[in-house]
């Protein structure tokens, strides 16, 4: 069964990811509402480009570099030790260091006080993306030209997908650990167990005794 299309016209703020069908099926279900791009999936597409860089020159150059999961890392939570496992990845491949550096601008526009400042900051991405003359930075130009509006939206509410993203990965967790769903019943028991705080739980048992 449809949402009415009076209850869909009362959405003021819908939050998705950045892809093409999800925002146009939001435009056409919620006329009314403000998309904002969550921040997560923003920021995850930067590091993807920005790995596709990383591995393409390793590739190319045969050498590699066990530095994955510390370029994941927001620069300014780096210790010591990982900035310095860095250097040899950077003085080996610059432009690593130039899509590293390119990255940590793009996490800085949700550090910003508001619409102003963000929309300031993501100029200054836009503008050193071009300037790296880094094919996957340039396509990270394109997203961020193109999902403008949207991202800078994130500075009307601070409207995030995390806790949903959260509750997704701990789905997909328990999924494998389960092996599949073989039983619905069982499942959906032991999803209850793990996800609803143990306040609710003592609850819904106690009514059921």
């Amino acid at each position: 069964m449809g949402i009415p299309e009076e209850d869909r016209m009362t959405v003021k703020e819908v939050c998705t990811d950045m892809d093409d069908f999800y925002i146009t099926l939001a435009k056409e279900c919620f006329p009314k509402a403000n998309l904002v791009i969550d921040h997560y999936h923003l920021i995850a597409w930067g590091l993807k480009l920005m790995n596709s860089v990383r591995t393409t020159l390793q590739t190319v150059h045969r050498k590699k570099f066990a530095v994955k999961e510390i370029l994941q890392k927001p620069a300014n939570r780096l210790t010591k030790r990982e900035f310095q496992k860095l250097q040899p990845c950077f003085e080996c491949f610059p432009e690593v260091k130039t899509a590293w550096k390119i990255i940590h601008q793009l996490r800085k526009i949700y550090w910003m006080k508001n619409w102003k400042e963000a929309n300031s900051q993501l100029r200054k991405t836009i503008w050193l993306c071009k300037q790296s003359h880094i094919c996957e930075m340039e396509d990270l130009v394109k997203t961020l030209k193109r999902r403008k509006p949207y991202i800078l939206n994130y500075y009307i509410s601070g409207t995030t997908n995390a806790k949903t993203e959260a509750l997704h990965g701990r789905f997909e967790t328990l999924k494998r650990l389960h092996c599949g769903i073989r039983n619905v019943d069982r499942f959906a028991k032991r999803l209850m167990f793990c996800l609803l705080p143990f306040a609710a739980l003592s609850q819904i048992f106690t009514q059921r005794v």
